[in-house]
């Protein structure tokens, strides 16, 4: 049953809290400062209204949860700190006298509010930045960063071997002495019989197989077909690389730093409030997430005019996309340099013309097979341009050169200013991960890493929104 927070104190509580509570506490300041009375009414769909157990009040349980992100503490650690901190029984609306919530309630509360609801929360709060005018919405950042695994890494040759374990175990429960007769099939293939390593996993693969279908013809338990449809995908390399969390996946941020685990991609205005984040496995591509930032954005009414990302999202479908929903983008090539510039070439986008360094224009264009344009010069300009040994290769008679025009159609002045503006995602990031434990998961599966995601980006925005409320009551 649902809990409104009691807004009365007793004596007891208000003299304590007044004696003992600096004023000048950032805790203090959040709380004088951002208003959640609107947790109560988003999760209110999810209690019954009258039968049941009275629940702790909901905003009191999201504030301890929003007071882990913000101390850094395990679910553990923080109702311990409840027991005795009178700062953060303040904060969280708890009396002296109040018992506090243990930790399993917690875990209850997250999972019963799920990763919709929190992406709410987060909605929420952005909201409430908008209203307070803690946001200036002219520039929308997008960004990715990578969340590494709460798992083990393991090699191919462990998984397949585990997988098999993973399923007799289960299998054991439900029939003993089937579990028994596939004991011997289940165990791991001698090192010493194989030559090499590729042998012996192509080997223990094989064995595998042999295992799933004698285990398969044996059993119709429902936990048992799900552990051998995950050891199936291992052993097909369907991308599986850890049966604690499934879902993770090997990605990269840079060419040769693989990581295990999710990507996170967000939005934020250039004041650093962070506006839309989306959780991905880490194999994946940045570009449809930032498509579907951009997309909740507008229906939020929160689009910017202009757009400002990295080399990777240098897309020409996306810049186009971008300019025709009226938001200028900002995007550097994934060249350091421009290649035309680089070699003398300039390019007009509203006549199409491509001229050389010595001035002459191009003749003609063919399509290019990766889209986009190979345009050729005259052979009787370039045999006598002053320029041919260096622009000529020993077997070319003319110069030829790409050009992708709705690329350059779509990039504006200032880019050098865009990424300076960019780098306030960076810093978000960076406060995240150093003060609030982003750089790894807390927990396992990518709707529990977004729970993660979504309250530490709740918290860098009420910070931001807390100490610009206060600056803008202390300038009125």
């Amino acid at each position: 049953m649902l809990k409104s927070k009691d807004g009365q104190q007793d004596f007891f509580d208000l003299h304590i809290f007044s004696r003992m509570i600096p004023e000048d506490h950032p805790l203090v300041q959040i709380k004088k400062n951002v208003d959640f009375s609107f947790v109560t009414g988003v999760v209110a769909d999810l209690y019954d209204p009258v039968n049941g157990r009275p629940s702790y009040p909901p905003e009191s349980l999201f504030r301890v949860l929003f007071l882990e992100v913000w101390a850094g503490l395990s679910d553990v650690q923080v109702c311990r700190e409840l027991k005795y901190n009178v700062l953060y029984r303040w904060f969280c609306d708890f009396g002296w006298d109040d018992i506090v919530p243990d930790d399993t309630t917690l875990v209850v509360f997250r999972k019963r509010l799920g990763e919709e609801k929190f992406r709410e929360l987060f909605e929420r709060v952005v909201e409430e930045a908008k209203a307070k005018k803690c946001l200036r919405g002219h520039w929308t950042i997008i960004d990715g960063t990578k969340v590494i695994a709460h798992v083990a890494v393991k090699n191919t040759l462990s998984l397949v071997r585990e997988g098999r374990k993973r399923v007799l175990r289960n299998l054991a429960r439900v029939d003993a002495a089937k579990a028994e007769e596939l004991q011997n099939l289940a165990a791991p293939l001698p090192d010493a019989d194989y030559s090499s390593h590729t042998e012996l996993l192509a080997a223990e693969i094989e064995q595998g197989k042999k295992f799933l279908a004698a285990v398969g013809d044996c059993t119709t338990d429902e936990s048992v077909g799900r552990e051998c449809a995950l050891y199936a995908a291992v052993l097909n390399g369907e991308g599986v690389a850890s049966f604690s969390d499934p879902e993770a996946r090997w990605g990269f941020k840079k060419k040769d730093e693989p990581f295990l685990g999710y990507k996170v991609h967000a939005a934020c205005d250039e004041t650093g409030i962070v506006t839309a984040v989306e959780v991905t496995p880490g194999n994946e591509a940045e570009l449809e997430p930032a498509k579907e930032m951009i997309a909740a954005l507008e229906e939020r009414e929160l689009k910017a005019s202009r757009l400002a990302a990295d080399k990777g999202y240098d897309d020409s479908t996306f810049r186009t996309e971008l300019v025709e929903s009226n938001i200028k983008p900002y995007i550097p090539n994934r060249t350091k340099k421009d290649r035309l510039e680089e070699q003398g070439f300039k390019y007009n986008p509203k006549s199409k013309v491509l001229r050389c360094k010595a001035g002459k224009k191009a003749i003609g264009s063919t399509p290019h097979k990766n889209g986009g344009l190979t345009y050729y010069f005259s052979e009787k300009d370039c045999a006598a341009c002053p320029y041919r040994n260096s622009c000529l290769s020993k077997t070319e008679t003319r110069k030829r050169a790409y050009v992708k025009p709705e690329v350059l159609a779509n990039r504006p002045r200032g880019i050098k200013i865009a990424m300076r503006i960019r780098r306030t995602i960076e810093r978000i990031f960076g406060e995240a991960k150093t003060w609030h434990g982003m750089a790894r998961a807390r927990y396992r599966g990518r709707f529990r890493v977004a729970i993660q995601v979504f309250l530490t980006f709740i918290c860098l925005n009420v910070k931001k929104m807390a100490q610009r409320t206060a600056a803008q009551l202390a300038t009125a």
